[in-house]
């Protein structure tokens, strides 16, 4: 018997409690950080994730807020990670990073200020050239225009694309 009445008061309490914005800012900054705790967001990621679990437009902004000035969410560092991370792994040009960038959330001003920083550390005709490595041997004019197309899919752009593979062009074309 009082079991069930120790559970209606509980029941009570946060009904009561729910009413007041700074319990319900606690549990959505809650889920913020639990969220970043997994993996790290873009503070449009983070908005997004709130509002998708039930949070009102209005605790939103002042989580984000909140977040920021615990610095938990930096945009800009981020955006130099993400970038650094991605080029390590999958060498790309300039605007395949911007297209990827711009998906996470982040600014476009962020997005080009990671780009210029990104590409001051090693150039795109470097990345280039580390595709062009792993593709292997180019024994004919099929393959080159395999690995050219390649290029371009991972956003090098055309000056580029001429300048790495027109060491590998069989003399006379």
């Amino acid at each position: 018997m009082k079991r069930s009445n120790e559970s209606g008061n509980e029941r009570r309490f946060t009904r009561y409690a729910s009413r007041f914005t700074g319990f319900e800012q606690d549990q959505w900054l809650q889920l913020a950080v639990r969220a970043l705790a997994r993996r790290d967001r873009t503070t449009d990621q983070i908005a997004k994730l709130l509002v998708a679990k039930g949070a009102s437009p209005t605790h939103v902004p002042s989580v984000v807020r909140r977040l920021t000035s615990l610095k938990y969410l930096d945009d800009a560092a981020f955006a130099a990670r993400w970038a650094d991370r991605r080029l390590a792994r999958m060498p790309m040009g300039r605007a395949r990073l911007q297209e990827e960038l711009l998906a996470t959330g982040c600014s476009e001003s962020t997005v080009q200020a990671t780009l210029r920083a990104s590409y001051r550390k090693v150039s795109e005709r470097d990345l280039a050239m580390q595709v062009v490595a792993t593709a292997g041997m180019i024994s004919s004019p099929q393959m080159l225009g395999r690995v050219a197309r390649l290029l371009s899919q991972r956003g090098f752009g055309e000056d580029t694309i001429e300048t790495v593979m027109s060491p590998l062009m069989p003399e006379g074309s």
